[in-house]
């Protein structure tokens, strides 16, 4: 096709075979959908910088260097809070696979382990982010 998509529906096409293959409870049986699977690349994880979302949760982001993913230029990833990035050990320097969650928001897939940076995300503290709180897994200003 010469415009992006992320997926096909496939159907009958024959309107008098409708009734007589019928429905389910919530869909026909007469068409089913298929979800491509979402396009993956690989760039550098630059830098970890911080923003304050509009309830004050601070949200981590990753700084990448810009790719192309699903027609749109990429250059920045939320990486969630803080257990999400030591619980993949994501470093600044890292070469990182991304794609677009449900084909809108960039998020960080896995880390390369074979070009990993020896540089360890140490924790929202020693970026200078003071007057903080925890509530469970998030961190917000207070």
């Amino acid at each position: 096709l010469p415009y992006e998509t992320d997926g096909i529906v496939i159907k009958v096409d024959n309107l008098d075979l409708y009734e007589e293959i019928g429905y389910t409870v919530k869909v026909p049986k007469w068409a089913i959908a298929y979800k491509f699977p979402a396009e993956i690349v690989v760039t550098k994880l630059r830098d970890i910088i911080f923003t304050v979302g509009r309830t004050g949760k601070i949200i981590p982001n990753a700084i990448m260097d810009p790719v192309i993913i699903s027609g749109s230029t990429v250059s920045r990833a939320t990486l969630n809070n803080e257990d999400y990035i030591v619980g993949k050990d994501i470093r600044i320097g890292d070469v990182v696979s991304i794609r677009k969650a449900g084909d809108i928001i960039p998020e960080v897939v896995e880390v390369k382990k074979e070009r990993k940076s020896r540089m360890p995300f140490v924790g929202f503290y020693h970026y200078g982010v003071y007057n903080l709180v925890r509530r469970s897994r998030r961190i917000y200003c207070k």
